[in-house]
């Protein structure tokens, strides 16, 4: 077949920094074939916002992409400059991820005449409770039962879209990561705030996004706890602190001073290049999340041979077999979140062995190579779906029954 000529579409409105969606979409294009999948990126930006972290990485890393600048989010020439853009560019077909991207792939793919797959990721972006938790995903939910398919990051996230027999098909095909660049025998570069570990007996670390989901306070809770018999332990915080979120730093900052853990907890930003390091560096990477999807977080320490104990959430454990790849707990589970961190502090054995086999099933099942691979096989089925002739349901049913091959079960 003739090299698919595929137009990705990014909603970066509202987006700054990286999130699993950005570190998705590098992974995916690093992944993709050339031979068999040449993409064109489009994001979707706010011009006030100016160039963003995010903006700067995809530049760094060489990617072909445009920009398409919307200021206020009632204005659609959006989906006027995307027709625009996919007939120039040739495309095969239309991939969108985000909401209003979603949205605007929908109706461009439709004017053109492509098809149109979406990656859904799940809703782990909404304070529980807040209307954007039920507004959001009720109109997304209504766009992406419109499309011709989507991809999900997991077979528990794609449950959570609750689609019928009748409605597009669903694809799971799981996140992979660059095993080369996270590699634990590979020389590393080193982090800035490096010194706070160094002359610790024992790190463990949390890794991803300053955000309310991500259940720090647990973290914290846990550490305390563990700091009254081991006050040479230490507990490291990396992340980015996306608008709107500085409060809850904030109140991060203010337990760790409240319970006198200043000396033994650093929060701390590093760059996107220093994160293998930091890896390196700890023990136990700990994932005490109220919420995920299918987490880069989690398959990065895994491929860094980091034993990891994370919360039974979205696709946790479709990457992680309790006791053998790592441990999974229940969530808000303060108690066996200690005793796990506890027990894996005195056996490195044990850590050693869960990291060796967490690395093992990272270069098995989830590299790019795969999830590229099965992604440009399911492009593959959408566009000769598009056009095969027969009716309506039975081009459907066939595309149904090739798409359930790819897809994970």
């Amino acid at each position: 077949m003739k090299v698919i000529r595929t137009v990705m579409v990014r909603n970066c409105r509202g987006i700054t920094g990286m999130t699993g969606g950005e570190t998705y979409l590098l992974q995916l294009l690093k992944g993709f074939d050339p031979a068999s999948c040449n993409c064109l990126l489009v994001c979707i930006v706010k011009p006030s916002l100016g160039e963003t972290p995010w903006l700067k990485e995809l530049k760094k890393s060489g990617f072909e992409y445009v920009t398409i600048p919307i200021e206020n989010p009632f204005n659609f020439k959006d989906i006027v400059q995307l027709v625009t853009i996919i007939k120039q560019f040739n495309a095969d077909i239309v991939h969108a991820l985000d909401h209003r991207a979603n949205l605007v792939s929908l109706v461009g793919a439709r004017l053109s005449g492509r098809p149109v797959i979406a990656s859904f990721l799940g809703w782990v972006n909404f304070p529980k409770g807040s209307w954007r938790s039920f507004v959001y995903p009720w109109i997304d939910r209504l766009i992406l039962k419109r499309l011709d398919a989507v991809i999900t990051d997991s077979v528990a996230i794609g449950e959570e879209l609750k689609m019928h027999e009748n409605d597009p098909p669903i694809v799971a095909i799981r996140n992979g990561i660059d095993t080369q660049h996270f590699d634990p025998n590979k020389q590393q570069i080193g982090f800035s705030n490096q010194s706070f570990i160094q002359q610790a007996d024992f790190v463990f670390g949390m890794v991803g996004r300053i955000h309310p989901v991500k259940g720090h306070f647990n973290f914290l809770s846990a550490a305390h706890q563990i700091l009254q018999t081991n006050p040479n332990f230490r507990f490291l915080i990396t992340g980015t602190v996306l608008p709107g979120f500085e409060d809850y730093k904030q109140k991060i900052l203010d337990f760790i001073d409240q319970h006198k853990m200043t000396e033994s907890v650093m929060i701390t930003e590093v760059k996107l290049e220093e994160i293998p390091s930091v890896f390196a560096s700890l023990d136990v990477l700990v994932a005490p999340s109220y919420a995920e999807s299918f987490s880069f977080t989690l398959l990065e320490g895994m491929a860094m041979e980091k034993a990891v104990i994370t919360s039974d959430v979205g696709g946790a454990c479709e990457m992680i077999q309790d006791g053998e790849t790592g441990y999974l707990i229940d969530i808000d589970d303060v108690k066996t979140l200690t005793e796990r961190m506890l027990m894996l502090s005195q056996h490195p054995e044990k850590i050693q062995q869960l990291g060796k086999k967490a690395r093992q099933k990272i270069i098995k099942d989830l590299g790019i190579e795969v999830m590229a691979r099965l992604t440009t096989a399911t492009y593959e089925h959408l566009i000769e779906y598009k056009h095969s002739s027969g009716s309506k349901k039975q081009k459907i049913y066939s595309l149904k029954q090739k798409l359930a091959k790819v897809s994970a079960k």
